[in-house]
């Protein structure tokens, strides 16, 4: 059978490892829509699955595909392909990874519309006023997670918003009703449409989610609906609810900026929560993410070998003076030993997420990669705030923003010069590695160029890669719909994105 992409993962969202042709049956396994939600126990487990499935949102390849796509790393010659669809710029409507981001949004979108309906409609007659109130918090969560996992979708398979606005948008899900009536899948809508669901469901987890914001929360607060506010609000234009949002955030002085090397180091190396406004909750063995980044590290322990698959190009390492803390923390001088014949090459390794310790087996030896996520820092709030006075006019406020962020990481003031390409570069230094890259390059309509390698003979094809140039404007700056979405919604069959089969 051809699998349906939405509409399967709505059926689906609550199954076991089941796939079936009938989208009205539920399988065993499946949580029975009609009791799924009677108690406040109940919403509790639907809750720890909705922060369990957004831990995996926000980690794994959601966070490294734009980034191989970008200029950021050369891969190694012992890459052994992976990752090359995007670092190649070989993107199809086939595409595993594109189809595998796609679908984990709409699954996860699935769930929060099964909760969400369930805590409307189930009979609350016996519960007490506290768990009343608490039921609305948790509803308070899924509206965010349905507004975040939308604009997920809107950054890598829209157009950038400021101009494009009745371009085509995503499509909005907030029913939990699955069915193989095809009349009722939804159409893309333009992005400005969408753009006001995400804002619905924003006002919505505002109305719900009052509790105030603490350094290192791993749940949800009021907080991380002004920062995700903030984050949109930049890159479709609203420079004044950027200011107003992150500005908020950035004043409470709830987030205090780091400026010591050992605790800067810990914020990766441990977890310590500094600077988090959100920090999901993670341990050994049974609750962890899929991690922030792809093997950028490579450590065989048994050899003592280091054998990325990317290494950072020469421009990224060049971007940090002598005194700043991140450099010391996100990368490593090493020798790594890479195919054809073990050769050696003494480069830079990008470290960020060389793993919590408490995160790996206890008897591993070598590097996990595997860190707690924070999908919302308080430095991507200065940085936003610069940008959002920058792009409003105000160069000076901007400037004074971005020298605060970087007199705290041991960081010359900059003062003069291009203020958006300078903020464009301290987002580089900062949020290296995020998920953010992709969605920078497209807001700032950057060409993807990528120059010299650290050492040539430990990447692949060097005289490609080093001047590997894709210009703006390419189609596969905008991802394709996966192609069995197309065949399978007769809504959207003439709606792929330009240039992709099938529109």
């Amino acid at each position: 059978m051809k699998r349906i992409a939405i509409i399967s993962t709505i059926a689906a969202a609550l199954t076991i490892g089941v796939t079936s042709c009938d989208l009205d049956l539920r399988p065993v396994g499946t949580i029975d829509p009609s009791n799924a939600l009677q108690s406040l126990s109940d919403a509790q487990h639907l809750r720890d699955g909705n922060y369990i499935a957004f831990r995996g949102r926000v980690s794994s390849n959601v966070t490294y595909t734009g980034d191989l796509a970008g200029n950021l790393f050369h891969a190694s010659t012992g890459f052994g392909q992976r990752g090359l669809t995007f670092y190649n710029w070989l993107m199809t409507s086939a595409d595993g990874d594109a189809q595998s981001i796609w679908s984990a949004m709409y699954s996860g979108i699935a769930n929060l519309n099964f909760f969400i309906t369930n805590a409307n409609s189930c009979d609350k007659s016996n519960w007490s006023a506290d768990d009343i109130a608490t039921l609305q918090v948790y509803k308070g969560e899924a509206f965010f997670l349905r507004a975040f996992y939308h604009w997920m979708l809107v950054e890598k398979y829209c157009q950038d918003y400021v101009g494009n606005e009745s371009t085509y948008g995503i499509p909005y899900v907030t029913t939990y009703d699955p069915t193989s009536d095809q009349t009722k899948y939804p159409d893309r809508g333009t992005l400005s449409e969408t753009l006001g669901h995400i804002y619905e469901d924003l006002d919505s987890a505002t109305a719900y989610l009052t509790t105030p914001g603490a350094v290192g929360s791993i749940y949800l607060t009021s907080d991380a609906v002004k920062a995700l506010r903030a984050r949109i609000a930049l890159n479709t234009g609203d420079y004044q609810s950027a200011i107003d949002n992150a500005g908020e955030l950035v004043n409470s002085n709830r987030y205090p900026l780091v400026s010591d090397q050992t605790a800067f180091n810990a914020i990766w190396g441990e977890d310590s929560g500094n600077e988090a406004i959100i920090q999901l909750d993670a341990s050994y063995p049974n609750s962890l993410p899929g991690g922030y980044g792809y093997n950028y590290v490579g450590y065989d322990a048994n050899n003592n070998l280091y054998m990325p698959d990317y290494i950072p190009e020469q421009w990224v390492i060049d971007l940090f003076e002598v005194g700043d803390i991140r450099f010391k923390a996100y990368f490593q001088f090493v020798t790594v030993t890479l195919p054809p014949g073990n050769a050696e090459s003494d480069v830079y390794i990008f470290t960020k997420f060389i793993g919590n310790p408490a995160l790996k087996d206890p008897n591993s030896q070598g590097y996990s990669g595997v860190n707690k996520v924070k999908p919302f820092r308080i430095s991507e709030q200065y940085l936003i705030l610069a940008e959002a006075y920058a792009r409003n006019g105000n160069n000076g406020e901007a400037q004074n923003v971005l020298n605060t962020l970087r007199s705290a990481r041991g960081a010359s003031p900059v003062s003069g010069g291009d203020i958006l390409e300078e903020i464009f570069n301290e987002r580089v230094r900062e949020l290296m590695g995020e998920g953010m890259y992709w969605n920078d390059i497209k807001r700032y309509h950057k060409d993807i160029q990528r120059g010299a390698a650290q050492v040539d003979a430990s990447i692949y094809m060097p005289s490609t890669y080093t001047t590997f140039h894709r210009g703006w404007g390419d189609h596969r700056y905008v991802w394709p719909i996966p192609q069995e979405e197309i065949d399978s919604n007769p809504n959207i069959a003439n709606q792929q994105n330009p240039g992709y089969s099938g529109n």
